[in-house]
């Protein structure tokens, strides 16, 4: 929850997101002038209408913040119905501070510091976790970093606060083949897209391997080709900031408790 001017919104926090987004209607209750931008694209590779509103000032759990170059586009069509007015992108929320999203504590902290600061902070903080040190990919505005499915290549990989489930397309694991296809979702310009689960499989980042319950493999995906979801990431911490050459930093449970709840 946060104030944008004298409204209270429920927003995101999405780190697939590249840029803020309000929902049209909020901009226009919150009188923001409305230029005309290009296209935007989703995660789906459909497009939607978008115009550019500008630097806004927003207050949310006690630190008053300016977010840059908000967007603002239709509502995702499920967002009204809860009560959703838009979307954080977490790694653009300071232009210097790390964002910490952690999904043990549902807590959300902007850290001041080195990346050898905030690393031995989230250490402290979270003993029982291990710490990931991953070079984020400059190519993408979106949390992105090397990842694989076990036995496949490594491919630049979309850590998705913002996504449910973990998907790669059927390009980047070659012969795992739903036994069913159905919609698995959709993206915000309200695009569906379709898929399967391929069943439990093993994710690798930086030689961690972490479960993931059901992959889901896509035919069709928009660049990057994997997205590691809340399936995943739940339980997890992840900081990451603005600077694309800064590491992104991801404290995750460690080897044995994964075994123990793949052997559960």
């Amino acid at each position: 929850m946060a104030s944008v001017g004298a409204i209270e919104a429920r927003l995101v926090l999405d780190t697939g997101s590249e840029v803020h987004l309000f929902n049209e209607e909020l901009a226009d209750e919150l009188g923001l002038a409305k230029e005309l931008g290009e296209e935007g694209t989703d995660h789906t590779g459909a497009t939607m209408p978008s115009w550019s509103v500008g630097d806004v000032g927003m207050s949310m759990g006690g630190a008053d913040l300016t977010l840059r170059d908000v967007v603002s586009i239709p509502a995702p069509p499920p967002f009204p119905g809860w009560g959703i007015r838009g979307i954080l992108s977490p790694q653009n929320l300071h232009p210097t501070a790390m964002t910490l999203i952690d999904m043990v504590a549902d807590e959300l902290l902007l850290l001041e510091g080195t990346d050898e600061q905030v690393a031995d902070f989230l250490r402290s903080r979270s003993p029982g976790l291990t710490l990931l040190e991953l070079a984020r990919d400059g190519a993408f505005p979106s949390v992105v970093v090397p990842g694989s499915i076990e036995g496949f290549e490594e491919i630049s990989t979309m850590l998705d606060t913002g996504g449910k489930g973990t998907e790669f397309s059927s390009a980047a694991v070659p012969g795992l083949v739903a036994a069913a296809s159905a919609r698995l979702g959709g993206g915000v310009s309200g695009a569906d897209y379709a898929g399967g689960s391929v069943g439990p499989r093993t994710l690798v980042v930086s030689g961690q391997a972490l479960p993931v319950p059901a992959l889901l493999v896509r035919q069709r995906m928009h660049d990057p080709q994997g997205i590691i979801g809340m399936d995943v990431l739940r339980g997890t911490v992840l900081a990451c900031a603005a600077d694309p050459n800064r590491a992104v930093l991801w404290l995750v449970p460690m080897a044995e408790a994964q075994g123990a709840t793949q052997d559960e």
